[in-house]
Protein backbone atom coordinates (compact mmCIF):
# COMPACT_ATOMS: atom_id res chain seq x y z
CA UNK A 1 0.00 0.00 0.00
CA UNK A 2 1.35 3.42 -0.83
CA UNK A 3 0.95 6.57 1.26
CA UNK A 4 -1.93 8.05 -0.70
CA UNK A 5 -3.87 4.80 -0.28
CA UNK A 6 -3.21 5.01 3.46
CA UNK A 7 -4.66 8.53 3.56
CA UNK A 8 -7.69 7.31 1.62
CA UNK A 9 -8.24 4.53 4.14
CA UNK A 10 -7.78 6.88 7.11
CA UNK A 11 -10.13 9.42 5.51
CA UNK A 12 -12.81 6.88 4.61
CA UNK A 13 -14.60 7.27 7.95
CA UNK A 14 -14.55 11.08 8.00
CA UNK A 15 -17.94 12.76 8.12
CA UNK A 16 -16.93 16.38 8.71
CA UNK A 17 -16.94 18.30 5.41
CA UNK A 18 -14.07 20.63 6.31
CA UNK A 19 -11.85 17.75 7.35
CA UNK A 20 -12.86 15.89 4.19
CA UNK A 21 -11.59 18.88 2.14
CA UNK A 22 -8.25 18.71 3.94
CA UNK A 23 -7.84 14.98 3.31
CA UNK A 24 -8.94 15.41 -0.32
CA UNK A 25 -6.17 18.00 -0.67
CA UNK A 26 -3.64 15.63 0.92
CA UNK A 27 -4.60 12.94 -1.60
CA UNK A 28 -3.76 15.31 -4.48
CA UNK A 29 -0.21 15.78 -3.16
CA UNK A 30 1.57 12.87 -4.80
CA UNK A 31 4.93 14.33 -3.76
CA UNK A 32 4.00 13.48 -0.14
CA UNK A 33 3.33 9.80 -0.86
CA UNK A 34 6.28 8.51 1.21
CA UNK A 35 5.51 10.88 4.12
CA UNK A 36 1.97 9.51 4.42
CA UNK A 37 3.40 6.05 5.18
CA UNK A 38 4.72 7.22 8.56
CA UNK A 39 2.90 5.01 11.09
CA UNK A 40 3.30 7.51 13.95
CA UNK A 41 1.01 9.92 12.08
CA UNK A 42 -2.80 9.88 12.14
CA UNK A 43 -5.73 12.01 11.03
CA UNK A 44 -6.72 12.58 14.67
CA UNK A 45 -3.26 13.88 15.54
CA UNK A 46 -3.27 16.04 12.41
CA UNK A 47 -6.58 17.61 13.47
CA UNK A 48 -5.18 18.29 16.94
CA UNK A 49 -2.04 19.82 15.43
CA UNK A 50 -4.08 22.07 13.12
CA UNK A 51 -6.42 23.11 15.95
CA UNK A 52 -3.55 23.94 18.31
CA UNK A 53 -1.70 25.87 15.60
CA UNK A 54 -4.87 27.78 14.69
CA UNK A 55 -5.50 28.72 18.32
CA UNK A 56 -1.94 30.05 18.63
CA UNK A 57 -2.25 32.05 15.41
CA UNK A 58 -5.62 33.52 16.36
CA UNK A 59 -4.25 34.43 19.76
CA UNK A 60 -1.36 36.29 18.10
CA UNK A 61 -3.77 38.11 15.78
CA UNK A 62 -5.99 39.08 18.68
CA UNK A 63 -3.03 40.60 20.52
CA UNK A 64 -2.15 42.67 17.47
CA UNK A 65 -5.66 44.12 17.31
CA UNK A 66 -7.15 41.82 14.68
CA UNK A 67 -10.74 41.06 15.68
CA UNK A 68 -11.69 38.36 13.17
CA UNK A 69 -11.57 34.61 13.54
CA UNK A 70 -10.51 33.81 9.99
CA UNK A 71 -7.79 31.51 8.71
CA UNK A 72 -7.52 30.83 4.99
CA UNK A 73 -7.91 27.30 3.67
CA UNK A 74 -4.47 27.57 2.05
CA UNK A 75 -2.96 28.19 5.48
CA UNK A 76 -4.80 25.20 6.97
CA UNK A 77 -3.73 23.00 4.06
CA UNK A 78 -0.15 24.17 4.64
CA UNK A 79 -0.39 23.12 8.30
CA UNK A 80 -1.71 19.72 7.24
CA UNK A 81 1.25 19.21 4.88
CA UNK A 82 3.63 20.49 7.57
CA UNK A 83 2.20 17.90 10.00
CA UNK A 84 2.89 15.02 7.61
CA UNK A 85 6.25 16.43 6.48
CA UNK A 86 7.89 16.77 9.92
CA UNK A 87 8.47 14.17 12.62
CA UNK A 88 6.25 14.24 15.68
CA UNK A 89 9.29 14.96 17.80
CA UNK A 90 10.22 18.07 15.82
CA UNK A 91 6.58 19.24 15.97
CA UNK A 92 6.48 18.71 19.74
CA UNK A 93 3.81 16.02 19.48
CA UNK A 94 4.12 13.32 22.09
CA UNK A 95 3.46 9.67 21.36
CA UNK A 96 0.59 7.80 23.00
CA UNK A 97 3.12 6.01 25.22
CA UNK A 98 4.65 9.30 26.37
CA UNK A 99 1.19 10.71 27.10
CA UNK A 100 0.27 7.57 29.06
CA UNK A 101 3.52 7.84 31.07
CA UNK A 102 2.84 11.51 31.81
CA UNK A 103 -0.72 10.72 32.84
CA UNK A 104 0.44 7.89 35.11
CA UNK A 105 3.04 10.18 36.67
CA UNK A 106 0.45 12.94 37.14
CA UNK A 107 -1.96 10.47 38.77
CA UNK A 108 0.78 9.14 41.06
CA UNK A 109 1.74 12.68 42.04
CA UNK A 110 -1.90 13.60 42.74
CA UNK A 111 -2.35 10.49 44.92
CA UNK A 112 0.75 11.42 46.91
CA UNK A 113 -0.55 14.96 47.37
CA UNK A 114 -3.94 13.65 48.49
CA UNK A 115 -2.29 11.30 50.98
CA UNK A 116 -0.19 14.14 52.39
CA UNK A 117 -3.31 16.30 52.69
CA UNK A 118 -5.15 13.48 54.51
CA UNK A 119 -2.27 13.23 56.98
CA UNK A 120 -2.31 17.00 57.52
CA UNK A 121 -6.05 16.96 58.13
CA UNK A 122 -5.71 14.08 60.59
CA UNK A 123 -3.02 16.04 62.49
CA UNK A 124 -5.22 19.14 62.51
CA UNK A 125 -8.14 17.10 63.89
CA UNK A 126 -5.92 15.68 66.65
CA UNK A 127 -4.71 19.18 67.53
CA UNK A 128 -8.27 20.54 67.67
CA UNK A 129 -9.40 17.60 69.80
CA UNK A 130 -6.54 18.23 72.25
CA UNK A 131 -7.44 21.93 72.37
CA UNK A 132 -11.08 21.11 73.10
CA UNK A 133 -10.03 18.70 75.85
CA UNK A 134 -7.78 21.37 77.37
CA UNK A 135 -10.59 23.93 77.29
CA UNK A 136 -12.96 21.39 78.86
CA UNK A 137 -10.45 20.59 81.62
CA UNK A 138 -9.88 24.29 82.30
CA UNK A 139 -13.63 24.84 82.43
CA UNK A 140 -14.03 21.98 84.91
CA UNK A 141 -11.27 23.45 87.12
CA UNK A 142 -13.01 26.82 87.16
CA UNK A 143 -16.33 25.16 87.99
CA UNK A 144 -14.67 23.23 90.84
CA UNK A 145 -13.15 26.44 92.29
CA UNK A 146 -16.51 28.16 92.13
CA UNK A 147 -18.21 25.22 93.83
CA UNK A 148 -15.50 24.96 96.50
CA UNK A 149 -16.04 28.52 97.72
CA UNK A 150 -18.36 28.60 100.68
CA UNK A 151 -21.74 29.94 99.90
CA UNK A 152 -22.97 32.86 101.89
CA UNK A 153 -25.52 31.78 104.37
CA UNK A 154 -27.32 34.47 106.36
CA UNK A 155 -27.03 34.11 110.11
CA UNK A 156 -29.90 35.10 112.24
CA UNK A 157 -32.68 37.39 111.30
CA UNK A 158 -32.15 40.14 108.81
CA UNK A 159 -33.68 43.50 109.41
CA UNK A 160 -34.77 46.02 106.90
CA UNK A 161 -34.15 48.95 109.25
Amino acid sequence: MDGIDRIKVLASEIIDEDLKKITDYLITREDMNEKYLNEEKSIKQMVNFINNTAQKELSKKKKSGFVGQFISKETVFGWAIHYWDESNKSLGIKSEEELKKENAERIRHNKEQMELRKQQLAEERKTRKKQKETVKEDSQEVDEKIESKPKWVPEGQLTLF
